[in-house]
């Protein structure tokens, strides 16, 4: 059962996975690797990984605080 709750929580993704993709997907635009005609999709798929990136960032700053400094 271990062995396969491991195998299971290797699929998920990441903090560092959703960093991974964004870098990817700028890399890939700055080589030219995608064509013009993708880059609306590419781009829209760019725009919710930043803003869950920054939705992640923003809670775990909020997490360090107690209920009296919110």
């Amino acid at each position: 059962m271990k062995e396969l709750m491991d195998k299971i929580e290797q699929q998920n993704l990441t903090v560092a996975d959703y960093n991974t993709i964004i870098k990817i997907i700028a890399a890939s635009l700055q080589r030219g690797a995608i064509r013009p005609e993708e880059c609306t999709t590419v781009g829209r798929m760019y725009e919710k990984l930043n803003f869950t990136m920054q939705k992640l960032n923003k809670e775990n700053e909020d997490a360090g605080l107690s209920k009296t400094d919110n």
